[in-house]
């Protein structure tokens, strides 16, 4: 995935936007715990700020994700964005650089897509917000299904109940 900025680079304070919809690049499958789902849908803004080109993109991916909830397969929208600096010299860009090295008229988006989108991904996605999830005692799908199941007692405070306490003293005691 790459985009054209032989026009950007020739003027400084020059800007283009163009939209971009190809299959995803094979690094954004690799970063991602899901599989990805149609096609690569992104604007990018090209911006020439004289030393440096600035490359902003914005878009939305879709992954099959499971709820971490119910357990069940649902569609995800991931919303992406990022912004990177871009400067024409030669040599290969250096991680500990605060900007990514380029030549020629394309820059190369691949890596930049894989981190913005990789990052966007949450941890623990959710299929609805209202989403019910597993019964912990028989795994129901609690959002299709309901259960007979109790709440379990946690009687490592039990000792607690059994603690009496004076009591409260009066005002004039204190």
């Amino acid at each position: 995935m790459h985009i054209r900025v032989s026009d950007v680079k020739k003027w400084v304070g020059r800007q283009e936007t163009q939209h971009l919809s190809e299959d995803w690049p094979e690094v954004v499958q690799e970063r991602s715990a899901y599989p990805m789902r149609g096609v690569a849908e992104m604007d990018v803004t090209v911006r020439n700020i004289g030393r440096a080109l600035i490359v902003e993109l914005e878009g939305i991916g879709h992954v099959s994700a499971v709820c971490s909830r119910c357990l069940e397969t649902f569609d995800l929208a991931v919303p992406f964005s990022a912004a990177e600096e871009f400067r024409e010299e030669a040599g290969n860009s250096d991680p500990n650089e605060d900007f990514f090295r380029f030549q020629g008229d394309k820059i190369y988006l691949d890596d930049i897509v894989a981190d913005a989108f990789g990052v966007s991904i949450p941890y623990a996605p959710v299929c609805h917000d209202d989403c019910q999830g597993l019964c912990p005692i028989c795994g129901t799908n609690l959002n299709t299904d309901s259960c007979e199941c109790e709440a379990p007692t946690d009687n490592r405070w039990a000792a607690l109940s059994r603690i009496k306490f004076p009591d409260d003293p009066s005002p004039s005691q204190h």
